[in-house]
């Protein structure tokens, strides 16, 4: 599967992972309360702040959310 050279998967990571948030929490705080995940760490992806973050922080991140993470090495 070819993607567009543009295409950044952790980018659109953060773009599903914030409107998942958006849709069925009242807050990042509730939402990070609830999942035991650090409110810096899920500030910092969802905004952008850093650009690495280990594979396991963005499999609990995407388990979170009820999504599960892929990873293709192409």
């Amino acid at each position: 599967m070819q993607q567009n050279k543009d295409y950044d998967p952790l980018v659109a990571m953060r773009r599903q992972t914030k409107d998942i948030i958006k849709k069925n929490w009242p807050s990042i705080e509730k939402f990070c309360f609830e999942q035991d995940l650090d409110k810096g760490l899920i500030s910092k992806f969802l905004n952008g702040k850093r650009s690495e973050f280990r594979i396991e922080t963005l499999k609990k991140i995407a388990c979170a959310v009820g999504k599960k993470l892929k990873i293709n090495y192409d």
